[in-house]
């Protein structure tokens, strides 16, 4: 599971927790949770080789990482369930991704069916973007995947030749399983999460990923593989929605999550955006308070009770 496109100190004890990812609104740049990596790789971080034939990286490894002109694809080291993928840039990213979007979450998707083509546009176009800036990243379990996959061959929709490639991919990853033609499971727990490499010269100023977005893009997505992943996270996350926010609060996150074209009516996807958003998310171009309409108090606020949930 962008989108439609972070956190100050206190974020960083949440980063080292952990990182659809809303189109950006505002223009202004802001500073990190810590400055994004462009050094090599230390020797003292080696590569792990992992038996589905892909290395597993660290979060500053993935980081650190030069762009490629291919798909990047990697396991996130200590936590190998979740797969991640650089795409070279946002367009590569949203042919292999947005339509599975458009089932999982969006808003205007249908969620029992694969859209065709003109379907998919005519959604992308609905909302103000292009195939670039209709998500930053994305982020899904391999059971969503699977169902994809499942509900397109049922269908016989067309898959473009990204989305194939994506099939083979999950299935060398031990992430999907077709156990007759057409049929497809995922593995349990498992998550896909990706991003794109920096391209700051980008025309639209919402596809215009700087060193400071791309590393906190990433971020948030690696939140997001986390909260699938990690049963006592998502506990967590499930408790602060429920517990430690009032109805008011809750109802500001769906208003603004849904203005952002995430289906609000989903309450695990509104918990899941919300973690992401308000602990994972350090460029404030991209999510702020004001966009809640809220002080920075009031958000640093809601940060500190998520912190102190997570150490009850």
């Amino acid at each position: 599971m962008w989108l439609a496109a972070l956190v100050g100190a206190a974020g960083l004890v949440a980063l080292l927790l952990w990182w659809r990812w809303p189109r950006p609104e505002a223009p202004a740049a802001a500073a990190p949770l810590a400055a994004p990596m462009s050094t090599p790789v230390a020797a003292s971080a080696p590569v792990i080789a992992t038996p589905a034939g892909f290395p597993a990286f660290t979060v500053e490894q993935l980081r650190a990482e030069p762009p490629g002109s291919d798909w990047l694809v990697r396991w996130l080291a200590g936590e190998t369930q979740v797969l991640v993928i650089e795409f070279p840039d946002l367009p590569a990213q949203g042919r292999a991704l947005n339509r599975v979007a458009a089932l999982v979450e969006k808003s205007g998707g249908a969620r029992d069916r694969v859209l065709a083509d003109a379907e998919l546009l005519a959604l992308i176009r609905a909302s103000g973007d292009t195939e670039a800036s209709f998500f930053l990243g994305h982020d899904y379990r391999a059971t969503d995947l699977a169902r994809f996959f499942t509900l397109a061959a049922a269908q016989h929709v067309a898959l473009n030749a990204d989305e194939q490639r994506l099939r083979v991919l999950l299935a060398q990853a031990r992430l999907l399983n077709e156990a007759q033609p057409g049929s497809f499971t995922g593995a349990e727990p498992g998550a896909l999460v990706s991003f794109s490499a920096a391209n700051p010269a980008a025309a639209r100023p919402d596809e215009r990923i700087d060193a400071l977005r791309r590393a906190s893009v990433m971020e948030h997505e690696l939140s997001h593989g986390r909260f699938f992943t990690d049963t006592a996270y998502r506990e967590h996350c499930g408790f602060f929605w429920r517990q430690l926010l009032t109805e008011p609060e809750r109802e500001a996150w769906r208003r603004y999550l849904a203005s952002q074209g995430y289906d609000r009516g989903n309450e695990e996807l509104m918990i899941n955006e919300t973690q992401a958003l308000l602990m994972h998310t350090p460029d404030t171009r991209d999510f702020n308070a004001a966009q809640l309409r809220w002080s920075d108090a009031e958000l640093e606020g809601l940060r500190e009770r998520f912190r102190l949930g997570l150490a009850r």
